[in-house]
């Protein structure tokens, strides 16, 4: 477990399912992103989840111009993020933590940006990185 800027990074809990996660963080508001892109043809999207107190809102979005395969998936942490209005215990949950913990990766811009949406709404925020978990967490989001 880590803390950087305003958030802490910490990884999966063993032995625990995506949906156990969830029924056991059911009082935080957890954000997930799925995204794929073609950076040869420069366009990508995703498909992103809020879950909260039982609650599920899904966004998709293609079309989404971008240089790089996980930018998609992160906009669509942002734009989930951008939803949330009041505060509460925010958790990110992702398959990578390379935007979240370093600074010099080309995407950590961006994973700041749905942190700092989170935390503007007087969020704590929590990333989870759910590493070997992204078909899971894929299939639970509904794709």
């Amino acid at each position: 477990m880590s803390v950087i800027k305003n958030y802490t990074v910490m990884p999966f809990p063993d032995g625990l399912s995506i949906a156990q996660f969830y029924k056991q963080n059911k009082n935080c508001c957890i954000i997930a992103s799925v995204g794929q892109a073609s950076p040869s043809l420069g366009v990508g999207g995703y498909r992103a989840a809020l879950y909260f107190n039982g609650y599920m809102r899904t966004l998709t979005k293609s079309g989404i111009k971008t240089l790089t395969p996980s930018y998609p998936y992160i906009q669509g942490l942002i734009d989930a993020a951008r939803l949330v209005k009041r505060p509460c215990e925010a958790v990110i949950l992702t398959a990578t933590e390379a935007g979240f913990t370093d600074t010099s990766h080309p995407e950590h811009k961006y994973c700041e940006m749905a942190v700092d949406a989170l935390l503007k709404a007087g969020c704590s925020v929590t990333v989870v990185v759910c590493r070997g978990k992204s078909g899971e967490l894929s299939r639970f989001i509904g794709v």
